[in-house]
């Protein structure tokens, strides 16, 4: 594995302020708007604009209120919920193929499709919840794996997650370079898997470390899509050739 860079060092990624927001009322428009600290942003670029407000709390309760259509996708990330429309298909084959090759190379555990958020510390409410791309688990889930679940609205436990995985889209590929990876390291999620199709790279980030205000990955080690990325924590790398 090629010496990995610190995540800072790297020149075409940005790492702006955590967003601070009001968490207890919540306007769900279908486009972005000018100011998303308390707004629902909807990525479906060709939606009509639509508003719904209300009062809310505990996040995974208000995600499990919302009558979101069949394929939408509903996450809350930094204090904004983002409801993202069925990825394209190119998207979802890239997906299919990393899991593939986590798989065929001995890797257990390597799903698609789940939700996590973290454990509420006190009386606060969970920081995020989120649906990677593809992730990686350190285990099944156990008794209180499932028990946890069940207690947070269909959401299993971030501490469960050894990988996540995100490939990026036109709308949001900017979420999945800032605010997931900072919800992510916030987690202390072990390896963050970011495909940037935008940019024609894959990042490997790991060593995240919740520093309160600016969350971050300490190390990142990035190639262009099109050769071998090396992953951290003895998990196989991954070649993305095929992603050209």
């Amino acid at each position: 594995m090629a010496d990995p860079t610190p995540a800072a060092a790297l020149d075409n990624h940005t790492y702006p302020d955590s967003r601070r927001t009001n968490e207890r009322t919540v306007t769900m428009v279908t486009q972005p708007g000018p100011d998303e600290g308390a707004e629902m942003t909807a990525l479906a670029e060709e939606a009509p604009p639509t508003t719904v407000t209300g009062a809310f709390g505990d996040p995974t309760k208000f995600i499990a209120s919302l009558p979101a259509p069949r394929g939408i996708r509903v996450e809350f990330i930094e204090g904004i919920y983002r409801m993202a429309p069925p990825a394209d298909e190119q998207h979802n084959f890239w997906a299919i193929d990393i899991l593939v090759m986590l798989r065929n190379a001995g890797v257990p555990h390597a799903v698609a499709g789940v939700g996590y958020c973290p454990e509420a510390v006190g009386d606060a409410h969970v920081t995020g919840a989120f649906i990677p791309d593809f992730a990686v688990q350190h285990r099944l889930a156990d008794a209180s794996d499932i028990e946890f679940r069940r207690n947070h609205d269909g959401w299993y436990p971030s501490t469960m997650l050894r990988l996540v995985g995100e490939i990026t889209s036109p709308g949001d590929a900017d979420v999945d370079r800032e605010g997931k990876y900072r919800t992510y390291a916030r987690a202390g999620i072990p390896v963050y898997l970011l495909i940037d199709r935008q940019k024609g790279v894959a990042i490997a980030y790991s060593e995240p470390v919740d520093n309160g205000e600016d969350p971050r990955y300490n190390i990142a080690h990035q190639v262009g899509l099109g050769t071998k990325l090396e992953l951290p924590d003895d998990l196989p790398a991954i070649d993305t050739a095929a992603f050209t």
